[in-house]
Parts: C-alpha cells; sequence; structure tokens
C-alpha cells in the first residue's frame, strides 16, 4: 500500500463509536443540565420534597414534580428492562414521558427508574427509592449504558423503542430492535399494550403467548384494536387504565429524534463527522415518515396534553399541532426543534442545519419553510433573512 493511500482519512459513520467517557463530554462527571438533575439537586438541598403513597410510593409526586402527565402512560409487558423478573402481561411496565424525561414504574419495584435526555450528555439514567421509610433519593445509574449506547441509539448514550412478539411471559421471539416514525406501522407496538382506535391496519400489539402468535400470523388484525385493558391485568394497580395509541406514537418519534440531537452534539464537539446532520434534518422535517393507515384516535386525553403543552409566548404551537390521519404531526417540522436539546446544540451545528433546512425547502414556499421563518428568530438570523 502505497503512502497516499494510507493516510486517505477513514470515512467517519454513524455507527462507529465515540469515546463519550472523555472530554469533552465527560459522560460520568457530575455536571448536568436536565430537568431530573436539577430535581436531584433541590431534593438534596432541601428545597423540593415528594409525598410518599401508600399504593405508588413516590410516583404520583415524581411525576408532579417533574411535569410528565398521567396521560403519557404507555405499557410494556416484552421483558426488555432491567426489572426482567417482574414484568410480564399480568404486571406490565408504565413508561411515563414529557419532551426530554422517562419514567419506567412497575408495581412492587424497589425504585422507579428515570432518565432525562441532558442537553450536553444527551441520556442520563436514574433511580428513585420505593421505601417511604427513607427520604427518596435520586441516584445516577452508568450500567444503563450496557443497553443504552449502542447501536440501536446511535452508539451515543440514548433511548429506545422496541417492538417484539413475546411468549406468554412476556419474554421477547422475534420483532425490531429500532421503532421510529419511519418503521411500517404494521411493525410497531410489539410487547406493548395499545389502545385507542385506528385504521384496520395490522400491528403487533396486544400479542402475547403461542395461541396468539399464531393467530396473529393467519389474521395479522387479531387484538388490532382493545379499548379496556382489564381482560388481560388488574387495571386498579395503575395511575391510568390506558396505554394510549397517540402516546406511543409520539414515543416513538421522539426517542430516535433525541438520538439523532445527542449524535450531532457530540459528533460536533468531537469534530468527528458522519452523516447525522443530513439524518436529522430529513427527521426533523418528517421526510421518511411511513404513513399512518387512516385516522388514529387515542383513548386517554394525551393528544390534548401535548397541543397543548407549549408557551404561547414562545409561537411554538404550530409545531405540537397533530394531523392523526395520514401522518403525527400537522405541518411536518418535529416539536423537537423547539426543544431544549436542540436549542443547546454548537452553534456551528445549529447553523449549517438551519441553512441545510432551508436548501431542502427552498424550491418552494412551503408551509414548513413558512413556520421555521415565523416561530424561530434564530432560523432568520443565521440565513440573514428579513
Amino acid at each position: 500500500m502505497c503512502l497516499a493511500e494510507e493516510t486517505v482519512p477513514k470515512e467517519f459513520r454513524i455507527s462507529d463509536p465515540l469515546p463519550y467517557g472523555q472530554t469533552p463530554i465527560d459522560y460520568l462527571g457530575s455536571a448536568t443540565d436536565n430537568p431530573v438533575g436539577q430535581l436531584k439537586k433541590k431534593l438534596e438541598l432541601g428545597e423540593v420534597e415528594l409525598s410518599f403513597d401508600p399504593k405508588f410510593g413516590y410516583l404520583k409526586s415524581l411525576l408532579k414534580a417533574l411535569k410528565v402527565p398521567v396521560e403519557s402512560q404507555v405499557l410494556v409487558f416484552s421483558k426488555t428492562s432491567v426489572n426482567v423478573k417482574l414484568i410480564e402481561p399480568k404486571n406490565p411496565r408504565a413508561v411515563y414521558f414529557n419532551d426530554s424525561v422517562y419514567i419506567g414504574w412497575i408495581p412492587n419495584a424497589l425504585s422507579i427508574e428515570i432518565s432525562a435526555v441532558d442537553t450536553q450528555k444527551g441520556g442520563l439514567f436514574y433511580t428513585l427509592n420505593q421505601d417511604g421509610e427513607r427520604p427518596p433519593q435520586l441516584s445516577r445509574k452508568s450500567r444503563c449504558l450496557s443497553c443504552h449506547a449502542g447501536t440501536t441509539t446511535l452508539q451515543v448514550p440514548g433511548h429506545m423503542v422496541r417492538s417484539f412478539l413475546t411468549d406468554k411471559n412476556g419474554k421477547p421471539i422475534e420483532g425490531y430492535s429500532r421503532i421510529t416514525h419511519e418503521t411500517d406501522f404494521s411493525k410497531r407496538f410489539g410487547g406493548w399494550y395499545v389502545t385507542g382506535s385506528h385504521a384496520q391496519q395490522p400491528h403487533m400489539g396486544n400479542v402475547f403467548g403461542e395461541e396468539d402468535r399464531q393467530q396473529h400470523k393467519k389474521n395479522p388484525h387479531h387484538r388490532g384494536t382493545v379499548k379496556q385493558l382489564d381482560s388481560f391485568f388488574d387495571v386498579n394497580r395503575y395511575l391510568s387504565p390506558h396505554s394510549d395509541i397517540v402516546a406511543q406514537l409520539v414515543l416513538q418519534h421522539q426517542v430516535h429524534g433525541h438520538n439523532l440531537l445527542t449524535r450531532v452534539n457530540y459528533e460536533t464537539r468531537f469534530k468527528r463527522f458522519s452523516d447525522a446532520e443530513d439524518q436529522l434534518v430529513r427527521y426533523l422535517l418528517c421526510v421518511d415518515e411511513a404513513p399512518l393507515p387512516g385516522p388514529i384516535i387515542g383513548s386517554s386525553g394525551y393528544a390534548r396534553w401535548f397541543e397543548s403543552n407549549s408557551d404561547p409566548a414562545e409561537k411554538t404551537q404550530a409545531f405540537r399541532k397533530l394531523n392523526l390521519k395520514t401522518r403525527l404531526l400537522e405541518n411536518q417540522v418535529s416539536f423537537l426543534i423547539t426543544s431544549p436539546a436542540f436549542k443547546q446544540l454548537p452553534a456551528e451545528s445549529k447553523k449549517r442545519i438551519y441553512h441545510k433546512l432551508h436548501e431542502l425547502l427552498a424550491e418552494n414556499e412551503s408551509r414548513q419553510l413558512n413556520l421555521l421563518k415565523q416561530s424561530i428568530p434564530e432560523f432568520k438570523q443565521a440565513l440573514k433573512i428579513q
């Protein structure tokens, strides 16, 4: 091999690992910038108190402190988290979330699992003890990275939504390790309960056990639409009887979006560039989104919460308007463009992203371009648009 060939830089891919434990990320360092880290400090200083409930432990109080709605509850029965011994179809794991925090709760678990999208470090993971005889204590956990920092999360600390058909106990058998808004509807929701209604398009939700799986193969619509879950487990053990389909669609969209944001952040700070920015731009504009099969109607009221959860002063309501007929978002610009994780991207990266967004949209004066101009002053400043 000649010297010229040896010195050609190796192409860097989005699947290549980054040394996030090192400077400038310093993932294990104490500095954080996320709502859970802020709550942790306030608890330690005695500025905030969490109240203990005999039935749910600190869950209700935690949701309130982190502004996470009960309506966001989605229920997963596949054994794909740290509490595999507790999770099963009769005892699913409840997941609650907002734009930057995820909370996992299981009846009888010794702790609540919490994760947050940190603006500088990506996914950070915590637990909160469920022992009412001890003061509540949020503890950071690094062991979660054994699953939450691999190929599925773009090799950065992040989050996952997966879809697996399971046996009768919830053990995954076959399915998909990464679900995003680009995933065909028929491949989604495996290992999850799903409530609400949708057009007659099959999916993998509400199915477990060999008999169910065989029935699903013969009739893909088997258990597709479920309005109540009380025939599967005791819903009174949970804060809500729902596992809302609209909440699941938003969750599937935002998790991969968060991972892309973290990947772009890391690459910029390490000065090693793949096509992550291009992928993020396409994702923010929902370019490759799989079409919805028809009208989607949730069951818990989550859709109302989602659309109303914006600051009118920032003019971001339009990013949260749902379509739920042919696609998730009416205006096809992700609300993640207004998130702290996007706002705190390195300035040089944001400027490139704004230019790439403009380049994709500039051929015609599209609704998306007008929305960006009207709602994000920084977008106009970056492009020197009057």
